[in-house]
């Protein structure tokens, strides 16, 4: 069985601020959650979108991730290979996410992994659902600081496609 997840995210650059969202499916079961953090430039904070999204995976289950971040999908799509080289970059020096990007390594370790690229333009699927779900905790990061909170079960329910 492939577990499907969507991952948002929303980042403000000159704020270092921003806010994610994720949505997990298998089977039947769905469960997702928001959260944020501050003083964390788009690539750093990425990776804890990612991390938070993949806590707690159920043993050898395939994943899907339905992404639209540019830089998510960038970074994910690249992350074997730069593994392979050491977490260098082009240049030879070190990247400074390479802890990060590892704890994402080793959580997608052995799975068959997809990536599905998405358009959150509808609320009601479930891309534009995390969408939402991330700019709000986006603007609550903004002023209470770091977070992680679960989306609540009736908000889930009322997603079309899960």
């Amino acid at each position: 069985m492939t577990l499907r997840i969507w991952i948002e995210t929303n980042h403000q650059a000159p704020y270092r601020t921003g806010g994610w969202a994720w949505l997990r499916q298998t089977g039947k079961a769905v469960s997702g959650a928001a959260g944020g953090d501050r003083d964390l430039d788009a690539e750093g904070f990425c990776i804890r979108a990612l991390q938070a999204a993949l806590i707690d995976l159920p043993a050898d289950e395939g994943v899907a991730l339905h992404l639209s971040d540019p830089l998510l999908i960038d970074g994910v799509r690249t992350m074997s290979a730069r593994r392979a080289a050491g977490w260098l970059d082009e240049a030879g020096a070190p990247d400074p996410e390479a802890k990060g990007w590892e704890g994402v390594a080793q959580a997608l370790a052995g799975r068959t992994l997809s990536l599905v690229r998405t358009q959150p333009t509808d609320p009601h699927t479930p891309a534009g659902f995390a969408a939402a779900w991330a700019e709000l905790a986006r603007d609550k990061a903004k002023t209470k600081g770091t977070f992680k909170n679960p989306i609540p079960r009736p908000n889930l329910t009322k997603v079309r496609g899960l």
